[in-house]
């Protein structure tokens, strides 16, 4: 049990026997205005962790953040950890895709048996992209059986993310690029056990999907 949660169950068992404020605590109170006023915060401080300890128990519990940054090594390394945790699907969106070690988590994944699927902005891993990194990336990924769309409905489509096991989210300015990886200033942040959160991902991820056009490999 974490400390919140012992807080949240001693201030609800202390709400329950009414072991702090009550209406017989307040017959019993010196009348002094100055202790009136210290009863009247004691309440306040209990009624408002009792609402918190609510949203926890209505919301995402267990939740828990996670950050990294570039070029410093952990932006990736959060990233891979993140795919490497995946058990049932990976929903990804990427705006430069060209880096290996991400392409290879997806297909190490996908041969774990999870349900892998990527959407990629067109423009920048096609029609821009000289030097065949791009292509060469997601080649690997049909070429391993996981299914891969481009998107072309918008001037850039510039979300990067990825939605884990319908739980966990993955997000930031990171590219999964080599670049964002070793020489640009990037962030990371992965939030997990929210499954409210990554459904609204997930809804987002899935309309990008079905904008897109299936990547065919080029061998």
């Amino acid at each position: 049990m974490n400390r919140y949660e012992g807080v949240c169950r001693r201030t609800s068992a202390e709400n329950d026997g009414h072991s702090i404020v009550g209406s017989d605590a307040s017959s019993r109170t010196p009348g002094s205005k100055k202790t009136r006023v210290v009863v009247a915060l004691v309440y306040s401080a209990l009624v408002f962790a009792s609402a918190g300890c609510a949203t926890a128990a209505d919301g995402a519990v267990g939740a828990s953040v996670e950050v990294g940054f570039s070029p410093s090594g952990s932006a990736e390394s959060l990233v891979l950890k993140s795919i490497a945790s995946a058990r049932a699907s990976v929903r990804l969106a990427a705006y430069s895709f060209t880096a290996a070690p991400v392409a290879r988590a997806l297909i190490d994944a996908k041969k774990r048996g999870v349900d892998v699927a990527v959407v990629v902005d067109q423009k920048a891993n096609l029609t821009e992209d000289r030097s065949g990194k791009s292509a060469a990336a997601l080649n690997l990924l049909v070429n391993a059986g996981i299914p891969t769309r481009t998107v072309l409905a918008y001037p850039i489509q510039h979300s990067k993310y990825a939605v884990i096991d319908g739980m966990t989210v993955q997000t930031g300015s990171y590219n999964y690029s080599a670049a964002a990886a070793r020489r640009n200033s990037e962030n990371v942040l992965v939030i997990s056990n929210n499954r409210e959160l990554a459904l609204r991902y997930l809804a987002d991820w899935q309309r990008l999907y079905n904008e897109g056009r299936p990547y065919t490999s080029t061998y």
